[in-house]
């Protein structure tokens, strides 16, 4: 995972004083994850740094295993453009699956794809599959139809279903209020160690009643539940409790069927990487209107529904370094169709420094999003959404814990279409229907767009209506023309902390006469226009760095055996056991990384001002592992 960790001081060192201004009421220097508050009654901010690829806890890995170069024999991919290279590519992703795992290695060049009669140009459906190019700029997938109609480019899928509930399943015992990771079942038999779950409720009357939502009286089946994907980490038969990986990320009472089962058909460390790709664009003169999408034969139609790259059923996988690109030949500006990234139905997933942007179309019936989340705990870091409908978007009553870190949203509610800008009804990156909930924008930047969380009265039945809830936007920043960067109306609670740029107001009014009874009370709003002085400038690291220090990454063989000696220091130290360790990095007392190094056998700290540095260590196994260390006088 590429992240820059700017550790905040106030959390890594607090021996030491530096200037702070100031710090949110709900996320004090002596902050802890709540274990306590009650989801329904409590204002807090929760433990958002499970996200991404191994809980953020292992760097990104480099693809290894067996290379199956698509350019070689037996596959013979064109790398001109020229000639379709759809079967050669999708042969080397057979027969790295049926290897169990590999590199599909993209040369530099144009790779011609076009998905034919099937749902999907290439689809991987195994783990420990890597797509590899050789980088934005070099390596181009340009998909040759428009007819793309419910299809995607690139297709990633498990066969697990979180929809459909099996038979054999464990009922909780008690109401869980809280964001714990202990769960009390009527049957611990069902699981071990190990096992993959999914932990959730049912709909009813009495749940949409509770949140005051009675538009959708009569409709919970249509709106599923809550779901909460989890890895099983202990099992405890005397008090009849299962312990999760994740605190779950709402509250569940038994009234609501709230019961755990076992998931099975998850793939996993599946990644794709290093390529640009892109489509041609519909050269249609008209049918790029808001409702045209339901009309067979216009060009809206035609690109309905239809994604880059589609990740359903996935765990501990990730995408990075893949942009959109505009083929030539498009007049429009077009470099996707309609979707960018659709994540659905997943958990622990990083998408890092990607880029999505200029839809052909961004009509009604969910089409122009760049990146779309419907799934648990994932992480979009340094990725920008540019010129399209919507930016960045939450869907789902099972979409939570996920993150949006460092990431770019850029003047949405557009569309090329043929003439390339046209405007869309709709706009924003948003938390866009029925009840997405804990989720994290931290340290992002907005411009001509701005982060949403409102009441959408919108939509066919069940209508978006109440959106979010304890979802938290952190330190903002804003530019272009509008005066707000972030409107928040959640059900519950919901947070905006810190606001900056020249459109840093955050409005919490109704979105929709009427609507405010049913989102009260009114969301909580601290620093407004003061974001570039809080403290931690990041959420998601600050935590994350708290979490990683507190366990040691617990499950590392090595890291009780990696000692910094002699601690405190004068002139040196040294890292014992340093042959466990493959990289360091160095970072001051004000988060700035000052040293990296993968040579670790060595004396380190010679030329180091006094103070106090936070160590940051990668062992052999890939555990990332936090460590203090203070040099004196």
């Amino acid at each position: 995972m590429t992240v820059f960790y700017n550790i905040i001081l106030s959390i890594t060192f607090t021996a030491t004083s530096f200037a702070q201004n100031w710090r949110s009421t709900y996320y004090p220097a002596n902050w802890t994850p709540p274990k306590a508050q009650d989801f329904y009654t409590d204002p807090f901010l929760q433990d958002y740094s499970y996200s991404g690829y191994q809980y953020g806890e292992k760097t990104l890995p480099t693809p290894s295993g067996k290379v199956f170069d698509a350019t070689k024999a037996p596959y013979n991919a064109d790398k001109t453009g020229n000639v379709d290279a759809t079967a050669a590519i999708q042969k080397a992703i057979d027969d790295a699956q049926t290897n169990y795992g590999g590199v599909v290695y993209l040369p530099a060049g144009t790779y011609k794809v076009d998905p034919g009669t099937n749902y999907q140009v290439l689809r991987i459906s195994k783990s420990n599959i890597y797509l590899k190019g050789d980088g934005v700029g070099k390596t181009f997938i340009l998909n040759n139809s428009y007819k793309m109609n419910g299809k995607a480019i690139i297709k990633v899928t498990g066969s697990s279903s979180w929809l459909t509930m099996p038979a054999t399943k464990a009922f909780l015992t008690k109401d869980v209020m809280n964001p714990v990771n202990v769960l009390p079942v009527d049957n611990t038999t069902l699981f071990k160690v190990g096992d993959l779950i999914i932990v959730r409720n049912l709909i009813g009357d009495e749940w949409i009643t509770e949140h005051k939502e009675l538009g959708w009286i009569g409709m919970g089946p249509d709106l599923r539940g809550l779901m909460y994907c989890r890895y099983v980490t202990a099992v405890d038969p005397v008090n009849k409790t299962i312990t999760i990986d994740v605190p779950v990320r709402y509250a569940l009472k038994t009234r609501d069927g709230a019961c755990v089962f076992k998931l099975n058909g998850m793939i996993s460390e599946v990644g794709l990487l290093d390529f640009s790709i892109g489509n041609i664009e519909n050269p249609a003169a008209t049918g790029f209107g808001e409702n045209d999408y339901t009309t067979n034969g216009t060009a809206g139609y035609d690109s309905h529904n239809s994604f880059v790259i589609n990740f359903s059923g996935i765990v501990n996988s990730w995408i990075k370094n893949v942009s959109s690109y505009q083929p030539l030949g498009n007049k429009s500006g077009t470099r996707i169709l309609s979707n960018g990234i659709l994540v659905s139905s997943s958990k622990n997933i990083t998408i890092d420094n990607c880029t999505m942007s200029y839809a052909q179309y961004g009509g009604g019936g969910g089409n122009g999003y760049a990146f779309r989340i419907s799934a648990n705990e994932v992480l979009i870091s340094n990725s920008t959404a540019n010129y399209t409908r919507h930016g960045f978007v939450f869907s789902d009553m099972w979409c939570s814990g996920n993150v949006f870190h460092k990431c770019n949203d850029v003047k949405t509610g557009i569309q090329c279409g043929n003439t390339g800008s046209m405007a869309t009804s709709g706009y924003g990156s948003d938390h866009h229907m029925h009840f997405s909930h804990s989720n994290l924008i931290d340290n992002c930047y907005t411009e001509n767009s701005g982060f949403f969380a409102y009441y959408r009265p919108y939509g066919t039945d069940p209508m978006h209506r109440i959106t979010a809830a304890h979802t938290a936007f952190w330190n903002i920043a804003s530019g272009g023309t509008k005066a707000y960067c972030v409107w928040t109306q959640q059900s519950r609670y919901g947070y905006a902390i810190g606001t900056s740029g020249v459109g840093s107001t955050v409005y919490t009014k109704e979105n929709a006469t009427g609507t405010a009874s049913i989102t009260d009370p009114v969301d909580i709003v601290e620093g407004e226009g003061l974001g570039t002085t809080l403290s931690p400038q990041s959420l998601y690291l600050d935590q994350l760095a708290k979490r990683m220090i507190t366990t040691s990454v617990h499950d590392s063989k090595t890291e009780t055996n990696i000692v910094l000696y002699p601690n405190p220091f004068q002139d040196t130290f040294i890292i014992r056991n340093a042959e466990n360790i493959k990289h360091m990095q160095v970072f001051d007392q004000n988060g700035k990384e000052i040293f990296t190094t993968a040579n670790v056998k060595k004396n380190f700290g010679k030329d180091w001002i006094p103070g106090n540095y936070l160590i940051k260590l990668e062992d052999n196994e890939g555990n990332v592992i936090f460590k203090r260390i203070e040099k004196l006088d």
